[in-house]
Formats: C-alpha cells, structure tokens, sequence
C-alpha cells in the first residue's frame, strides 16, 4: 500500500478504537509499541532507527504496514490498551526529522523509503503513528547494522504478524519467492485489464505497441496471421520523437494518432524515458512541480538556489547537462543524481524531491536568509 491508503486504514482504526474501544488485530498490516527503548543515548535519529529499522525493512517488503505507539499489548492474552505516550517519548517523536531519516535509510538499505510519522489524541492521552510503504523493490541490508540487529544480506518482511527472515531456508526463500511472484502477477493483469478493452475499441490489428526499453515494435501480421516484432531505432531522448508523442498523451494533449479521416491508425504503449534503470525527471518538470503546489512564484535559478540550501548540490550554478560529479552531493542521490543519457550526462530528480523543495520555498521565516529577499505570493 502507498502512504494514501495507509493514513485512509489508520484513520478508520483510531475512529474504531476512540469510538468503540476496539483495537484492530496485530497482523501484517499492524503493529503495536507502547513506548521506545532509548538505549541510554540522546540522538532522536537514532533512537528511532534502533527502534524501527527492522519494522520498516519488514513492513516496506511485504504490502506497508501502520505501528501505533502508545498501546500496551498484554503478549499473554493478547489485550490491548491505549496508555499513551510520557512527555519524553512524545517530544522525541515529535522533534524528528523524516527527511534525515530517509537519508540514513539510504545508508543502510541504499533505497529511500516512504514514511510518515503523524501524532494523535484519545482524550488527554497522546500517541503517534508510523506509516512505511511498501517498495516496488526489495530492500536489503547493505552491510550488518548490530545496532539495528538486522545483517547484511537478509531479506526482512512481515509474516503472521512478525517479522522473518525470507532467506534463513530454502523452503522460507520459496514462500517469499511465491508471495512476490503473485503480487507481480496481480499489477500485471490489473494494468491490462484496463488496457484491453480500449485496445479492443481501436482494432488490435491497428494497434502497434512500442517497447522503448528493448527497441522493439510488436504488431499484427496479416501475412502470417499473428502478433510478430521487429527492432527499430527509438531516440530516448528527452526531445525524442516518442518521448514528445508520450507525454503529449500523459498530458491529455492528445488521445490517438490518426491520418486525415481521422481514423485510429495506432496507440502507444511504454514508459517515459524506460532506458533508466530508476525513474526521474527532468529540471524542467521538477520547476513545473513545485511551482504548481507553491504558495510563491520563484525561477528555475532560485529553485537552484534551494538546491544549494538543502546542501545538494555544492553551487546554485551547477551546469544541467554534462556536470561535474563534485557539483552534486551524493549523500542526497535519492531526490538527485547524475544519468547518462545517450551519451550526454543529465541532472535528474526523483519525484520524492519535490516536498523537500516544497518545504522550504513555502517557508517565508527563511526567506530572506536563502533567496536574499522575500519571495512574491501567487495571486
């Protein structure tokens, strides 16, 4: 599950347990921790991640997961209460900052990985949530973490309500192997079952899918009577004939390629920019973003300039295309990284950049500490 549709699960589970005192089950959608160990150090950042890195490689390997904190679980009979949180714990969680902790999660598992941490109230009882997506990829220990009590190598994720091992056995690797397999079997007839039917409307002797990544066209025969391939050039590029032709689609700009009647000559099927082995974007659309959910106006220069402030990049001039490595902190590679494109290297950017950035042109405090002055307010 994505962020979205775990705060929609959370927020009917507190209504459930204010409204009729009933606690959903620990399973492998929930978790329960009263409070946190603080292992007699003070660093917020890491007393989180002592307390939760396993969960989150758990959690973030099965389907995402939501830990309440501030419920005692009687691990006898199973009960649940709802005590809340002291001042210590409460503060501790209320001060931390998600962004460091993505970072950090880098260092271990070298994915990034999408949480959210959210406080609420029963009454004068306080508590926390912690919402862990789930990953498309599997995130694994890079090297042992003691700490963290999690080693390099295993594959961690959420089974019967507890956390396991996938590959301590051959026959536990399996199951895990078959519990993925069929998860890629789902998105793969979900994406096509609302793809044939408008497939079907056009004619699927007419229609021509596109396969950027392997530079192959698939279409009808009509000679030999089947569906058959053959390789073709595709620019990848950004400009690319099939780039520009997708994302006009993407954009609503147009629905279908037709000749003058105006009938449906052939779709296309693929991905933007399918060369890259990670998705991302371009500066252009990263200032599109941002714009669109600022509440000022700024330029692409002063978006480098947060760039700069946010300490990933080393200078707000840095050059887009062909930059220098040093130019780019590769301490932030998940929101920015350098890709080869064609032979031509490119600043790019994850989507996940886009709330940091957001973050701060929003902040008008520090307006005048990072731009110089105070940026103008959209009408």
């Amino acid at each position: 599950m994505n962020i979205e549709e775990l705060r929609v699960h959370v927020s009917k589970a507190i209504s459930d347990i204010k409204d009729n005192g009933k606690f959903p089950k620990e399973n492998d959608l929930y978790d329960y921790k009263l409070m946190l160990n603080f292992f007699g150090i003070t660093d917020p950042i890491e007393i989180f991640l002592r307390n939760f890195v396993k969960d989150i490689l758990s959690f973030t390997n099965a389907n995402g997961g939501i830990i309440i904190i501030g419920i005692k679980e009687d691990k006898i009979t199973g009960k649940l209460e709802d005590i809340g949180l002291d001042d210590a714990n409460y503060n501790l969680l209320q001060s931390l900052d998600l962004n460091l902790i993505t970072q950090k999660f880098v260092k271990i598992a070298a994915v990034g990985i999408g949480i959210d941490l959210q406080h609420f109230q029963l009454g004068t009882r306080r508590f926390f949530y912690l919402l862990i997506e789930k990953q498309n990829q599997i995130l694994i220990p890079t090297n042992d973490f003691t700490d963290y009590k999690v080693n390099k190598g295993e594959i961690i994720y959420r089974k019967s309500g507890k956390n396991e091992v996938a590959n301590i056995s051959a026959s536990e690797f399996d199951r895990f192997l078959q519990i993925k397999s069929n998860e890629k079997s789902k998105d793969f007839m979900e994406i096509w079952s609302k793809l044939m039917p408008e497939m079907f409307d056009i004619n699927p002797r007419e229609v021509l899918i596109i396969n950027p990544k392997y530079n192959k066209i698939y279409g009808f025969n009509g000679r030999d009577n089947l569906l058959s391939s053959s390789e073709i050039e595709i620019d990848k590029s950004e400009t690319g004939v099939f780039n520009v032709i997708l994302q006009a689609i993407s954009a609503g700009e147009i629905g279908k390629i037709s000749d003058t009647e105006g009938k449906p000559l052939y779709k296309i099927v693929g991905e933007i920019m399918a060369s890259s082995p990670r998705d991302f974007i371009f500066m252009t659309s990263l200032v599109k973003r941002v714009l669109d959910k600022s509440e000022y106006k700024f330029s692409a220069g002063q978006l480098k300039i947060v760039l700069k402030y946010l300490g990933w990049v080393s200078s707000d001039t840095f050059s887009v295309e062909n930059p220098e490595d040093k130019e780019i902190n590769t301490e932030y590679n998940q929101y920015i990284w350098i890709e080869t494109l064609d032979a031509n290297r490119r600043v790019v950017f994850s989507s996940e950049a886009v709330e940091p950035l957001l973050s701060v042109v929003n902040n008008s405090e520090i307006h005048t500490l990072v731009f110089g002055r105070e940026l103008k307010k959209k009408r």
